[in-house]
């Protein structure tokens, strides 16, 4: 389920994954929950209600056209299915409506919360039940006023219609109480009542894609194609999907290339490219295949090139090379190289150290002379 905002309106797409379909709708109207309980006098507020899955009810969408049916089809497996067998009654807390006006083919959506209450009791009583602590009854003669006058509710709660009321079975959590549902001893009546939680939507279906997000067409309320039309645009998408196969395969091929890389052969069956032929490096190679760091840098420079190096390119290089070649270096201890210090024995450390510590206390005794003389 994704939302998107354009310059035209708001817009839900409902898909399924991997493989979709996906459902294009255009919200036509829309309120938020903050908005629904700021118009309720005593607005719901949210418990463990959201643990479990609701139950989904659809109006109007029996339907044989195709997309209706696939429609239908998407919005019962939005949520998770109930098995109506191993489901307790006290785990039925919400309820989400889905109605589709025939005329406009627009669809409404509704989110309650379920709450069950016991029936058969007066406004005052029901008012007693509902708190926790005994009400303030020292303006009333008798309590026989305070439970026929309604214990100060207001006329706005509509008493319990005779379609509201269910029966519980005994020793079902069903009714609500100070604590949560609370367990039935007997069989009793009680009254079901949905309060709206919101939000609220109006939606219009514009398309149908066969794919997550893409793919072929299925349902457009807006554009109509012939059926030429249609099997050009399905070729079209069928070789795309084929292109896009072909390249996988040529993906996974060299992925498996690089895992096992080629051994060279040294048969007479061995490939070309083992030997080095046709290698634009060829005329600088050693006679043994390899490349070789005795070659004339010179003579490889007025081949690439066509003209002579200056005087001095290559001389540091050479000089190096038959340095390296005839064991290494002018004959001079030059020493570790810069940076390093040479390692020093352990009577060489401590003699070194006493030598520190003494200068630094003739130091020290300079510093105290000449603060004394002056």
């Amino acid at each position: 389920m994704c939302f998107s905002t354009t310059e035209t309106g708001t817009y839900l797409r409902l898909a399924k994954m991997p493989r979709g379909p996906t459902l294009y709708f255009k919200v036509e109207k829309y309120c938020l929950c903050k908005d629904v309980a700021a118009s309720q006098r005593r607005p719901h507020s949210p418990g463990t209600e959201y643990l479990s899955p609701p139950l989904v009810v659809l109006n109007n969408m029996q339907s044989d056209e195709r997309h209706l049916k696939l429609t239908d089809v998407m919005i019962q497996n939005l949520f998770p299915a109930i098995d109506v067998d191993t489901v307790k009654l006290q785990q039925c807390r919400r309820v989400v409506l889905f109605r589709r006006d025939p005329e406009t083919g627009e669809f409404d959506l509704r989110h309650y919360v379920v709450n069950v209450k016991a029936a058969g009791l007066t406004k005052g009583v029901r008012k007693i039940l509902r708190r926790p602590k005994l009400p303030d009854l020292s303006k009333y003669q008798d309590i026989s006023e305070y439970v026929m006058g309604g214990g100060g509710a207001s006329d706005s709660e509509a008493d319990d219609m005779d379609d509201s009321r269910v029966e519980i079975q005994a020793g079902q959590k069903a009714i609500e109480g100070h604590h949560g549902a609370r367990p039935t001893k007997e069989a009793e009546e009680a009254a079901v009542k949905l309060t709206e939680v919101g939000p609220r939507m109006r939606l219009s279906l514009l398309k149908i894609e066969d794919g997550f997000c893409q793919g072929e067409v299925l349902y457009h309320s807006q554009v109509s194609k012939d059926p030429v039309e249609v099997a050009a645009r399905r070729a079209e998408m069928n070789k795309r999907k084929a292109d896009k196969e072909a390249r996988k395969q040529q993906q996974r091929e060299n992925v498996q290339k690089k895992k096992h890389p080629r051994v060279s052969s040294t048969g007479s069956d061995a490939d070309d490219s083992d030997t080095g032929e046709g290698h634009p490096m060829d005329s600088v190679k050693g006679g043994d295949g390899l490349w070789s760091d005795d070659d004339d840098d010179v003579a490889y420079y007025k081949q690439q090139v066509g003209e002579e190096p200056e005087a001095g390119t290559f001389r540091h290089a050479k000089k190096a090379r038959v340095e390296n070649k005839k064991g290494g270096g002018s004959g001079k201890d030059r020493g570790p190289k810069g940076g390093e210090k040479a390692k020093k024995t352990i009577a060489e450390e401590i003699a070194h150290r006493k030598m520190l510590k003494t200068k630094r206390e003739k130091q020290k005794a300079k510093k105290r002379i000449k603060s004394k003389k002056k």
